[in-house]
């Protein structure tokens, strides 16, 4: 039987803990891996799954998400029924302001409406800032089979696990859920980290919506850590490689560790089956140089690179110069490194302009940020 499941993707609910590359653009329409945008995966796990009806939850700061997705053709979203839908805040009768969302179940009540007119069996709510490579058909084939109230796909952690903010962490056993705390470390009881991917029945998500506005319930993750006991959760592990960005430091080690791990890549970039589209641009081939030297490192279309690049993300257009040495570092769209310049563990925003000679380094726990279009 054919899957029906509609899409929401939340794009902005974390841009405080991304504040450095979120000071024009929201989380969603982050660069990533030389040439994508964070919502490229989100888009794609669900193209890949026939899911075509996908709306995009929209705070702030979305135009250059709006400038990416386009009419979503390159997802083959551009469709007279379905496609892509823009959903930002709004005024209704219910609610008088037009505030900003600030979590998710704020998002969800003000587009009541659009949830209301869903036709899907399911719903698959995903953020932005898991980067993963999934079969979401498969996940919605687990939930459909297990009879659940709500599926969490999750990632089992270890000892070394952290992250900025609380995170969702739980327990499962036979895959039913039995317990759901929230923490940025490691849980010996709880070792399962929810990745925000959720799928449940359309007719589930307005229950739920209906409970949180009749007991003023502004939380998703209040929701459901109210009703864990009580309702049917399982959880769908996933082993698969997950970047984790929740914070400016977590992008640059996930970049960095991308260039370095072919396991990585061919996990999240290459799989035959799943490809990963994002918006089509019609550019000329690296151009190296006969005094280039690149190792370890991924590289976009249209770069010149007459210097070392090592461990490295250049995105689209980025020129290193003759002499220059690039390691560890993160170049966005049109950077310009003029000829012996130096940078390690830096990440440069769009445009930015190294002149010769220059010397900039970060440190791996700490790499250093240049705001977009700098001269240096």
């Amino acid at each position: 039987m054919a899957i029906s499941a509609a899409g929401i993707i939340f794009s902005s609910l974390n841009n405080n803990t991304l504040s450095r590359l979120t000071a024009d653009r929201t989380v969603a329409a982050i660069p990533f891996a030389c040439r994508y945008r964070l919502i490229d995966f989100c888009l794609s796990n669900m193209v890949n799954a026939n899911i075509s009806n996908i709306n995009i939850v929209a705070n702030y700061n979305y135009r250059s998400l709006l400038e990416h997705i386009g009419s979503g053709k390159d997802w083959d979203l551009a469709r007279r029924s379905g496609g892509i839908n823009i959903i930002s805040p709004y005024q209704t009768a219910i609610s008088s302001s037009v505030n900003v969302f600030s979590n998710h179940m704020e998002a969800l009540k003000n587009m009541r409406e659009y949830i209301d007119e869903f036709k899907e069996d399911y719903v698959v709510l995903t953020d932005s800032d898991n980067v993963l490579n999934i079969n979401l058909a498969d996940v919605i084939n687990s939930h459909e089979n297990s009879g659940a109230d709500v599926t969490f796909v999750t990632k089992a952690v270890d000892e070394s696990y952290t992250s900025k903010t609380p995170r969702m962490l739980l327990s499962s056993t036979n895959g039913r859920i039995t317990d759901i705390s929230m923490g940025s470390a490691y849980n010996v009881k709880n070792n399962e980290l929810a990745l925000n991917i959720f799928v449940m029945k359309t007719n589930y998500l307005r229950k739920i919506i209906s409970e949180a506005s009749a007991h003023s319930i502004d939380s998703l993750t209040s929701m459901l850590l109210r009703n864990v006991h009580e309702e049917n959760y399982q959880s769908y592990s996933y082993d698969g490689y997950v970047a984790s960005v929740s914070s400016f430091l977590d992008y640059y080690k996930c970049s960095i560790e991308l260039a370095k791990n072919n396991d990585a890549r061919e996990s999240l970039l290459w799989k035959k089956d799943f490809p990963i589209y994002t918006k089509v641009h019609n550019s000329y081939p690296v151009s190296h140089r006969s005094t280039a030297r690149v190792e370890n490192s991924l590289i976009a279309d249209e770069c010149v690179i007459e210097g070392t690049v090592i461990n490295s993300v250049l995105f689209r257009g980025v020129h290193v110069g003759k002499g220059a040495v690039i390691k560890n570092s993160v170049l966005f769209h049109g950077t310009y490194i003029e000829d012996n310049a130096e940078l390690n563990s830096i990440v440069t925003d769009k445009d930015v302009h190294v002149t010769a000679g220059v010397k900039l380094s970060g440190n791996e726990n700490m790499p250093f940020y240049v705001q977009k279009k700098r001269k240096v």
